[in-house]
């Protein structure tokens, strides 16, 4: 069969691992059913078999992609693949260099090797590679890992390689701890202005199930229906139908709140979550964290206010089995500046997963940014101390930064001060970022009293509002944002003047601060008068 390598469909890319093929399920028969139901390429990787046993299974795996009419690639063994007339050969860093195995299997086959870094891509341009496998993306149990995972922000830096030096034709697929869960935001959060990827390798998430059709299908939708965004209303009115609407939603639903939080804010962020109408759960307990996940109407609030290195350990395990479910995380990143440790989790937390809401003050937004964007952050100097930001920056800068960090994660970026700032993580809905300004959906919003920054544990309590809110209304995750800061801010401007008027302080402000989150959640209260919910 001669094949024309320049139409190849990276889309879903199949990696085979016989080992992970479940009991009693012949390892011809689910490779045959995931290429009936819709992989578009496959390599075939063997790492125990011997040389007759490779050739073999390669010849009888090959007719089936010939069937299908798709490209067999073989890991790393050019014999194999010659022996077979493979469609093309897959090549490690540490395996013979792609311009060899150019000169081997010609012109007319393809060559894909393993990416991790700008400068190992420049060199697999410069040996004219077909495709390059980007990752690992995640952690991964497929494969025992000797280098750490890149993150989404490490994609985008091999991307941008490709984009800027020569790379265009170059065809990308990310690898590395890709499933059902994660799939589809991963595809979108590691685009950059002009360049995407072109597909992504799967292993286990098709090959270690029973339903190897269904799972497969399921993947190929994924891929195909790029995310929508919700519909964001700049209508003052419809704004407030969708605020009373988010409200009631919450009521309805009674959603569970898991949080791993710092030792400080706990009991307070149980109250609040309690005040709101929800459920919370403080678990660190990582043998739950799956189940926990799957409940309907759960959100994980992740604060990292206290870090250890053990604590980081059950960050990453978090943020796995919530992004395998779906279900939604706040990330809030405690002193995210402050220190070196901290500078280092923020970092390797936005690169471990994904999330819905990142929330800091003015220095832990600038610290993720910095974590996960390349170039300035526009204007201004970072600085922390403890969990307290002294950073100064203009509210446009701010808004600028918080724009590019929400466009890097997809997430939405909530910026807490005297005015809290909220971005969307979308560029108007588009797949591929824009080479200008970018353009999202922006709140600022207004009121509160002096005395919510007076006590501990204020600003770690938004992220648990925020939870309950996003936990409630899955398919707006913004609007259901906007809503949650909107609340606090009123409720704390309640309980302020109710402790003013009586000539108390701090303390009963906290008291007066849950019972009027829980009036305003039910509807027993107006909005204060002082918040204000502007777009900017």
């Amino acid at each position: 069969m001669q094949f024309d390598k320049s139409k190849v469909d990276y889309s879903l890319y199949l990696v085979t691992c016989a080992e992970l093929i479940p009991e009693g399920i012949d390892f011809l028969d689910q490779v045959r059913a995931a290429i009936a139901s819709g992989v578009t390429i496959l390599q075939l990787r063997e790492k125990n078999l011997d040389t007759r046993a490779f050739i073999a299974r390669a010849r009888a795996v090959h007719e089936l992609t010939q069937e299908a009419n798709i490209p067999l690639i073989i890991n790393d063994r050019v014999d194999v693949a010659l022996a077979v007339d493979a469609e093309g050969v897959h090549v490690g860093q540490d395996d013979m260099p792609a311009d060899v195995v150019r000169q081997l299997i010609g012109d007319d086959k393809i060559i894909g090797v393993s990416c991790d870094k700008p400068n190992v891509t420049r060199v697999a341009i410069a040996h004219r590679v077909d495709y390059i496998g980007i990752g690992p993306v995640f952690d991964t149990n497929t494969k025992k890992l000797t280098k750490i995972p890149v993150g989404p922000s490490g994609v985008r830096e091999v991307l941008e390689c490709l984009r800027e030096e020569g790379g265009m034709n170059v065809k990308s697929v990310i690898i590395g701890g890709i499933n059902h869960g994660n799939i589809q935001r991963v595809m979108y959060t590691t685009t950059v202005p002009g360049k995407a990827c072109d597909g992504a390798a799967v292993v286990s998430c098709i090959l270690a199930t029973t339903e190897c059709a269904k799972a497969t299908r399921e993947l190929c939708r994924l891929i195909k229906e790029k995310p929508a965004p919700a519909a964001i209303s700049t209508n003052t009115e419809t704004a407030m139908l969708m605020e009373s609407s988010c409200r009631a939603k919450l009521m309805a639903t009674s959603p569970m709140v898991h949080h791993i939080t710092n030792g400080v804010a706990k009991n307070f962020q149980a109250n609040v979550t309690l005040a709101v109408g929800a459920s919370p759960i403080m678990s660190e307990c990582a043998e739950e964290y799956l189940e926990l996940a799957a409940v309907p109407n759960t959100a994980l609030v992740l604060n990292t206010g206290t870090i250890t290195q053990e604590s980081i350990s059950l960050y990453t395990h978090a943020i796995a089995c919530y992004n395998r479910t779906g279900a939604p995380i706040i990330y809030d990143p405690v002193g995210a500046g402050a220190t070196s440790i901290r500078r280092d989790t923020v970092h390797r937390l936005l690169n471990t997963g994904l999330f819905t809401v990142i929330k800091g003050n003015v220095g832990e937004i600038l610290a993720a940014a910095a974590a996960t964007t390349t170039g300035s952050l526009a204007t201004g100097e970072l600085h922390m101390r403890g969990v307290d930001s002294i950073a100064s920056m203009s509210t446009p800068n701010v808004i600028l930064v918080a724009k590019k960090l929400a466009l890097a994660n997809r997430a939405i970026v909530v910026v807490t001060g005297t005015e809290d700032i909220i971005v969307d993580g979308w560029n108007n809905g588009e797949y591929l970022l824009p080479q200008s300004t970018p353009s999202q959906a922006a709140r600022v919003v207004r009121g509160g009293h002096p005395l919510m920054g007076k006590v501990t544990a204020s600003g770690c309590s938004l992220g648990s509002v925020i939870a309950a809110f996003v936990a409630a209304n899955p398919g707006n995750a913004f609007e259901a944002t906007v809503t949650a800061v909107s609340l606090y801010k009123s409720a704390g401007y309640f309980a302020g003047v109710k402790a003013e008027k009586r000539g108390e302080g701090s303390g009963s402000f906290l008291a007066y601060f849950v019972d009027s989150l829980y009036h305003l959640t039910d509807g027993l209260a107006p909005d204060a008068p002082n918040t204000k919910v502007m777009s900017m």
